[in-house]
């Protein structure tokens, strides 16, 4: 069985990182020039210009600004580097009732950085980003209820998470989906399930998933063998530095006719990620 810090660090790996900038302000004109004002400056690097302008309006009160003014502390520009500063701000837009700001404050209760680690404040504001669509919220809460992190283990709990973010086109909401498809963990096992998810989330190059393709194309699970499929998305995988694909290129190669690695090869050229709306 998993150790609680073994599941702890498997979760942040999992994490969508908090450090998306929101770019618009939907206000009254003077106030919406000095937040766009702060994020040219950003896009810019002039990052103390950025600060500038975000903090007079965090201090005034606006949502927008008080997230942004979080991610200058959390990243150290045109600030120096606070971790706690960057979790009070949060706090301060989270309780004005911005997702984005919600999501961060619930990631920095998981890590314990910046703020006393504390899974059920996470689940809190997990809950709340969550209701309110965002979808990166509902996957990491999922996570949660699949550990067992603040709440009781409830895989069935975590799969309706996993599937709400995943329908929206989150990659790795897709990819846990199709986990939870593949073993009956939470849902029906569902080998066809299984492959449309790990699919979705191949399809946007989350290598993961492309490496899981591969193997159900090796295995014809969910689907029928296909070794020249299977080829391309184990290498795209790989390309991507996942090392069980890579391992399963070199095994792959050796079984493709000359024929064949000419087709995977073309197939692999013609990819492109298709992303999908979050």
């Amino acid at each position: 069985m998993m150790s609680k810090r073994a599941t702890l660090r498997l979760l942040l790996a999992h994490l969508a990182a908090g450090i998306l900038l929101v770019v618009t302000m939907a206000a009254v004109p003077t106030t919406a020039a000095d937040f766009d004002a702060g994020y040219i400056a950003y896009q810019k690097g002039d990052f103390e210009d950025a600060a500038k302008e975000w903090l007079a309006l965090a201090k005034e009160g606006h949502m927008k600004a008080q997230y942004n003014v979080g991610i200058l502390f959390d990243q150290g520009k045109g600030v120096v580097r606070d971790r706690a500063e960057a979790v009070r701000w949060w706090r301060r837009s989270a309780e004005s009732g911005f997702q984005m700001a919600q999501h961060n404050l619930a990631n920095a209760y998981i890590s314990g950085d910046g703020v006393e680690q504390n899974y059920a404040d996470a689940i809190k504001w997990l809950e709340r980003a969550s209701k309110a669509g965002l979808n990166r919220s509902r996957y990491t809460l999922g996570k949660m209820y699949l550990y067992g992190l603040g709440v009781a283990k409830d895989a069935k709990r975590a799969v309706d998470l996993f599937k709400d973010a995943a329908e929206a086109g989150l990659d790795k909401a897709q990819y846990n989906l199709a986990k939870a498809y593949r073993d009956g963990d939470g849902t029906k096992q569902d080998d066809i399930l299984s492959v449309k998810w790990f699919r979705r989330a191949a399809e946007q190059g989350y290598a993961k998933a492309q490496s899981h393709l591969a193997t159900r194309y090796v295995r014809g699970q969910g689907i029928e063998s296909d070794l020249v499929e299977a080829f391309k998305w184990a290498t795209l995988a790989a390309r991507q530095g996942h090392q069980r694909a890579q391992e399963n290129v070199i095994a792959l190669i050796t079984r493709l006719t000359p024929e064949q690695r000419v087709d995977a090869k073309q197939r692999i050229s013609k990819f492109r990620p298709k992303q999908e709306s979050r």
